[in-house]
């Protein structure tokens, strides 16, 4: 009975650190950004012109850039998020200045889609949208 006590414990103690270290916000792999640009390509499917495409390939990358000097800053998680969270925002503002309303909502959804996958392989990639 006590051996059954301490192993549970045990994993007990193993869960709670293994959460704590899982809410930390660290440099992304090299792979981050490439595949942040694939899902935030918008393809030919939402009818927006090469112009408009250019100006979201151009606003998606600056935004990832900044996100990745973010994330490799000495600051502390908490600001981090906050940080993140503040330029998720610009970039939701850029979307609807190059798409419109009524395009935007639909490019949301899809790079909602596109980037499930990836916020289960990158922690970071949850705070980005």
């Amino acid at each position: 009975m006590k051996v059954k006590s301490i192993f549970t414990l045990v994993l007990l103690m193993m869960a709670i650190s293994w959460q704590a270290s899982a809410q930390t916000i660290k440099l992304p792999s090299p792979d981050f950004k490439k595949d942040m640009m694939g899902a935030f390509s918008p393809g030919d499917d939402l009818g927006i012109s090469n112009d408009q495409k250019d100006k979201l390939k151009t606003s998606n990358s600056s935004f990832l850039d900044n996100v990745i000097k973010v994330a490799g800053s000495d600051d502390s998680d908490d600001n981090k998020i906050a940080k993140i969270t503040g330029l998720a925002k610009d970039q939701n503002s850029a979307f609807e200045s190059i798409l419109g309303k009524d395009t935007v909502s639909k490019y949301r959804k899809k790079i909602k889609k596109q980037t499930g996958p990836l916020r289960r392989k990158y922690k970071l990639a949850k705070f980005v949208l």
